[in-house]
């Protein structure tokens, strides 16, 4: 099968893919990738869109910067410290960074990258979970997530560490006791046995 461009090329040019007119090709950059070793786009599309694409240039000085968010010239204690940035401080000033992170914790955005980074599994996934064990633990059967930093905790993903399979969600006192275990089914049997000898 013989591939056709939409776009007129001739031995003077070519058309531009983004504008559609013809031009000839000097009016087109080189790139060896291209046809006839030059860019689809013409020079003056491509200014035109690095002209957009630029980033704003915000004023920093030795007593602070314009913050990226709301754009207020405000002091460097108002910025988190940053080492691997060359002014050595966050562009978002403390109170848009608060800000960002309370709407990310309400839609859910950072538990979904969460998930993804530590298990493969998304946010919908995981509520899929809660809703077959009925919102509860899957060992000790209890509903109480418990209480962090003010916050109602989220259930513990207990998943195996050499497949990686998730088995289920767990409360925060049933996913420490088999992390303590290692996992070991024997050291279970052994604690039950010891623990119904005691009675």
């Amino acid at each position: 099968m013989v591939y056709r461009s939409k776009w007129r090329i001739a031995e003077e040019g070519r058309e531009c893919s983004r504008c559609g007119t013809f031009k000839s090709w000097d009016n087109f950059a080189r790139n060896r990738h291209g046809t006839r070793g030059r860019q689809s786009w013409c020079r003056d599309c491509f200014r035109e869109y690095e002209g957009r694409q630029k980033k704003k240039e915000y004023l920093i000085t030795d007593g602070g910067r314009e913050c990226s968010e709301c754009e207020q010239f405000k002091p460097w204690s108002e910025f988190h410290k940053r080492r691997d940035l060359s002014s050595g401080h966050a562009s978002q000033c403390k109170s848009c960074r608060r800000e960002r992170t309370r709407r990310d914790m309400e839609n859910g955005s950072i538990r979904n990258r969460e998930l993804e980074r530590k298990y493969n599994i998304g946010l919908d996934e995981y509520n899929e979970l809660v809703g077959i064990q009925s919102d509860s633990c899957a060992i000790c059967g209890t509903k109480d997530k418990g209480m962090a930093r003010g916050r109602f905790r989220y259930w513990s993903v207990d998943h195996d560490h050499v497949t990686g399979k998730i088995r289920g969600l767990l409360c925060q006192q049933c996913n420490a006791t088999l992390g303590m275990v290692g996992d070991s089914v024997a050291i279970l049997e052994k604690a039950i046995e010891y623990l119904c000898s005691s009675t």
